[in-house]
């Protein structure tokens, strides 16, 4: 099947020799979710790839999607890091966040980039945390990542992904473009990992950067993925979950390319 992934080439602007960044989604989206942030690399001088995993956007595998696992949507990176072909700045959200976490404890990279990312120990902090405040968000989002919510609600999506006060039109393109996400990778997460909790003995450098109105991830979740990789959380105070497409996208997008070019390779 991974001949057969998205994997969507924005190039630099001028520039040169600094290395490129691979971005993957979290649940529910696609490649189509990094848009504006490959436009902003791109501005700045830094080329940039975005994967869709298998079963999401533009790959394929949309008809098995609930039988995928963790490791298929591993094996997808592997590929997309070998079409790449020389080593990328990880930037990942959510799911995306925690799949590169699991890459980069055993591949060498110019740096690693956390957004609002699952924790490397899973979601089963933010099962509770969902189940003890939202418990009707918690019910709404397992129905929609079973399918059985083809067209989610505005205010759903609102609630659970975006900040209050973001635009009613953009908050419509983005719903309609979700999608179901796999109900076996899902379970995966949410089956406690407390042996990922320690400190990596690899280090890279590493940016963690968490959403203040997240609903989806405590902050206890944040600073404990900014702990297992020996850093602090960076925090966008009004932000949802969805940082990259947030209206608070440009603060976002203003501290990871300040990152990127702290970077050595960068240099």
């Amino acid at each position: 099947m991974a001949e057969m992934l998205e994997l969507l080439h924005v190039p630099a602007e001028g520039g040169g020799g600094r290395p490129p960044v691979l971005l993957v989604h979290g649940a529910f989206t696609a490649a189509w979710c990094w848009e504006d942030t490959q436009r902003a690399l791109a501005a700045a001088g830094w080329e940039s790839y975005a994967l869709s995993l298998s079963g999401h956007g533009g790959s394929a595998g949309a008809e098995q999607l609930h039988a995928l696992t963790l490791a298929d949507y591993l094996q997808d990176i592997d590929w997309a890091l070998e079409q790449i072909g020389r080593p990328p700045v990880l930037v990942g959200h959510s799911l995306g966040g925690y799949l590169l976490q699991r890459v980069a404890e055993h591949t060498t990279v110019p740096g690693l980039a956390l957004l609002a990312s699952v924790p490397p120990y899973g979601l089963a902090g933010s099962l509770t945390y969902m189940g003890s405040c939202y418990p009707g968000l918690l019910m709404e989002l397992q129905r929609f990542a079973s399918g059985a919510m083809p067209n989610p609600d505005l205010g759903f999506v609102r609630e659970l992904l975006f900040a209050p006060d973001s635009d009613e039109a953009h908050l419509a393109d983005f719903a309609r473009r979700v999608q179901p996400e796999s109900v076996q990778a899902l379970s995966q997460l949410w089956l406690p990992q407390p042996w990922r909790m320690f400190p990596r003995l690899f280090q890279c450098p590493t940016l963690v950067m968490g959403a203040g109105s997240d609903r989806i991830l405590p902050f206890s979740d944040v600073w404990m993925t900014a702990q297992a990789w020996s850093t602090r959380p960076l925090m966008i105070s009004e932000a949802g979950h969805a940082l990259m497409c947030n209206a608070h996208f440009p603060e976002m997008m203003r501290h990871l390319l300040e990152w990127l070019h702290s970077l050595p390779a960068a240099r």
